[in-house]
């Protein structure tokens, strides 16, 4: 496998001098059946990095220099990664810092993860064996275990502990599935939207403890403004993730209205007592059966679930799920539809049957602080919330509009 380490830089002359020694004598010859390449990105450093990275160039031959304008952290990786991927042909990358804040010593235990069948591993300073350095201030210690709790709690994943870390090896294959000429940030908040990318990829995500060193030379590059962006970076990602659901409920609720109006008709009007007769003449050869006024009403609400699927098929299509590939083939309109009742047909079962029996045990009313509510309503209601959305929000989800990212970078 051949990997390639992602050095960012900017003035960082001193510590590039001390830091490809240091991989290339010590590191690297640890590492066994892998090909290591360095790639050193510089924003044009007044203090001659690039120059001092091209007299290593000519010792060793696995150093790469790739040079651009000052854009941001986050650009810098982006176009690092663009080139090792495209150009270099690398499986997979690392980000690494250039200021001895991330240990070198710790890159072989990363790449042991990634052979043991990781293909995102983290160097995690909030596992057990990792830490944060004891010379930052309070108020930094804080930032920085309040900002990782909070994307945790936003995105609902608890299952990874460092949720910033700027410590990472990604398989290229995964990281094709980034859109990365569109992430929301170009500074240090970059490392979340990847992170949440490649999570929604289904790579599987391994920490490995490292203790997260200070700085050797200079000073912290991170401005309240890259704290306020990441906040922003991390809830707009969750918004995002949630915005599908939300149309879900949008679409969800309108249709519950047209259920409602469609059963009170159909009953109401006397169409649902007129099928009802004809299901308990047949239901009469296996049971006796005598209480049509129970059983029509649960014919009314199994009319109402219908033009609710009808009416939710119709928007989920055109308005829901239009960022996917719809419906899966592309058979008739007529076929699709009766595909999508068919799938749909457990919901109608369940309702007709609550108010079917939720009349026959209750009756037909219910006295609530004055006001007579007929016992349909109040059953149909917390059987559509607790029963059918949430399966019918798996049915639409993973079967009628299986859903898939739109956008892929191919090499």
């Amino acid at each position: 496998m051949r990997i390639a380490i992602i050095l960012p830089t900017y003035n960082e002359r001193e510590n590039i001098k001390k830091m490809i020694p240091l991989l290339e004598k010590k590191i690297f010859p640890q590492i066994k059946n892998h090909q290591m390449d360095i790639l050193v990105v510089d924003d044009k450093s007044p203090d001659q990095t690039a120059e001092q990275v091209r007299s290593f160039m000519k010792k060793w031959k696995n150093i790469k220099l790739l040079e651009g304008d000052k854009k941001g952290l986050g650009f810098a990786y982006v176009r690092g990664m663009k080139h090792a991927i495209e150009d270099m042909k690398v499986d997979a990358v690392m980000e690494f810092d250039a200021d001895f804040q991330h240990d070198p010593r710790d890159i072989p235990r990363l790449i042991k993860a990634l052979d043991k069948g990781a293909d995102h591993v983290i160097g995690s300073r909030y596992i057990k064996g990792g830490s944060i350095p004891k010379e930052w201030r309070i108020e930094r210690k804080f930032l920085s275990i309040f900002g990782n709790l909070f994307t945790r709690f936003i995105w609902l994943n608890f299952n990874i502990h460092d949720m910033t870390s700027g410590f990472k090896l990604t398989k290229t294959s995964f990281i094709k599935k980034v859109d990365l000429d569109n992430l929301f940030s170009n500074n240090f908040a970059y490392k979340m939207h990847i992170l949440h990318d490649v999570i929604k990829a289904k790579a599987k995500v391994v920490e490995v403890p490292i203790k997260f060193l200070e700085r050797e030379n200079g000073k912290s590059k991170i401005s309240k403004k890259d704290q306020f962006e990441s906040f922003y970076v991390v809830t707009r990602l969750g918004i995002y993730d949630r915005k599908r659901f939300v149309k879900f409920l949008i679409v969800g609720g309108t249709g519950f209205l047209i259920q409602i109006l469609t059963q009170e008709i159909t009953i109401n009007v006397g169409f649902a007592l007129f099928i009802a007769g004809f299901i308990s003449i047949l239901i009469s050869y296996f049971f006796p059966h005598s209480d049509i006024n129970s059983l029509s009403q649960g014919v009314g609400a199994g009319f109402g679930a219908e033009a609710a699927i009808l009416s939710n098929f119709m928007f989920n299509n055109f308005w829901t799920f239009s960022d996917t590939n719809k419906i899966k083939d592309s058979s008739h309109f007529l076929i699709k539809l009766f595909k999508f009742n068919s799938t749909s047909f457990a919901s109608i079962v369940i309702q007709s049957l609550a108010v079917w029996l939720g009349v026959k045990v209750f009756g037909d009313n219910l006295n609530i602080l004055g006001y007579i509510i007929p016992i349909r309503i109040l059953i149909v209601i917390p059987t559509i919330i607790f029963l059918v959305i949430p399966l019918n929000y798996i049915i639409y989800n993973k079967i009628i509009w299986k859903t898939h990212r739109l956008k892929k970078i191919s090499n």
